[in-house]
């Protein structure tokens, strides 16, 4: 009776545990809410696309101007052509396995002796392995092209008439690839990894300004100090001009404009767009310091800018400690610490971190 009696406590406790369980797993409606392992990892979290830091979107907003509407559906529209292009790229890259190498990895696939190397010629199978990449490559970009120009056709047929001569014009030059290095590492955004973050110490340098003199960020320090990184033939960076002309107006000399020059973004001899060509703006890569800083007085000239334009040399180590993407922009107190950090420079963003600087030193009790 005593091992009878003990295996019915065993059952219930069992039973009460289970219901417990599947309690914390269930949904208001008694179904269950967690995702399996392997739907967890391949959650949209990790492949989230954000339109103020979004490469593809930043051009297309400043090349079409398109109204918050629009904005809107091109950007539902954005984001189910990126889900395809998921949903493609699966089909045609080979799985990996726990250990990291491709299951269609010749290598991977190989017996090992028994000291666990593999048999063989080592240059001729990495060699293989390479060949075996830039096929699937090549299959891939084919896979991409009807996905990609679905996505160019649904965005442009929702544009009027002079919106979509624009939209022409910038078409060409997006890169419309699909992502490949994993979030944060991708395209069309600041890489978290590169560069200072809000909080951090902002990278000094000293940099040549159009006048051939030296100019340093210590120099500028005592106010707050805009950065600015550009180029001529950046689109996006020319659409910007003249709302930040206007911020800058409004605070006149309590903060400290400068623009970086650097690597031109659409060069004719690199990723060249149409709005360019028909702006009359052709400027290949720069191949010299003084090509650059001819190429930053021309800029200067054209767009009439009213700031501190400095050029990054040759080597682009100002760009690279700054995290090394076109137009971003960085808002650093009189300290010189980080206060705002932004993938592609935008007025309000500016705006919101110059006020809480500003209105921070307000605040301050001043020395009787």
């Amino acid at each position: 009776m005593r091992i009878s009696h003990l295996l019915v406590v065993i059952t219930g406790l069992t039973l009460s545990f289970g219901s417990w369980s599947y309690g914390q797993d269930a949904g208001p409606d008694g179904a269950q809410s967690r995702q399996p392992q392997r739907d967890r990892d391949s959650s949209p979290r990790r492949n989230q696309i954000d339109p103020s830091t979004d490469e593809v979107l930043q051009t297309i907003r400043a090349a079409v101007q398109p109204t918050d509407e629009q904005m809107k559906q091109i950007v539902a529209r954005y984001r189910q052509f990126r889900r395809d292009q998921r949903e493609a790229r699966r089909e045609i890259m080979p799985q990996r396995r726990r250990g990291g190498r491709q299951s269609g990895d010749r290598e991977s696939q190989q017996p090992r002796n028994r000291e666990g190397r593999q048999p063989g010629n080592r240059e001729g199978q990495q060699r293989g392995n390479r060949q075996s990449r830039q096929g699937m490559m090549q299959k891939l970009q084919e896979v991409m092209k009807p996905i990609n120009a679905k996505f160019l056709a649904d965005s442009r047929a929702m544009l009027n008439t002079e919106q979509q001569k624009a939209w022409d014009g910038c078409a060409a030059g997006l890169d419309l690839m699909p992502q490949m290095r994993g979030r944060g590492g991708g395209r069309g955004g600041l890489d978290p990894s590169k560069g200072p973050k809000v909080g951090d110490k902002a990278p000094d340098f000293e940099l040549i300004d159009l006048d051939n003199k030296k100019l340093s960020l210590k120099s500028l320090l005592g106010k707050p100090v805009v950065i600015e990184f550009g180029s001529y033939t950046c689109p996006v960076f020319r659409r910007k001009v003249e709302g930040l002309a206007k911020l800058q107006s409004e605070y006149g000399d309590s903060v400290q404009w400068i623009m970086v020059y650097t690597l031109e973004a659409h060069p004719t001899d690199g990723r060249d767009i149409s709005i360019n060509t028909r702006s009359g703006i052709e400027l290949p890569q720069h191949t010299s310091f003084e090509k650059r800083l001819e190429c930053a007085k021309l800029c200067q000239e054209k767009l009439n800018l009213k700031l501190h334009v400095l050029v990054d040399g040759y080597e682009n180590k100002v760009t690279d400690a700054y995290g090394g993407r076109p137009n971003r922009g960085f808002v650093i107190d009189a300290s010189g610490k980080v206060v705002s950090r932004q993938a592609w420079i935008e007025v309000d963003d500016t705006r919101k971190a110059l006020d809480s600087i500003l209105q921070h030193k307000d605040a301050e009790p001043h020395a009787p």
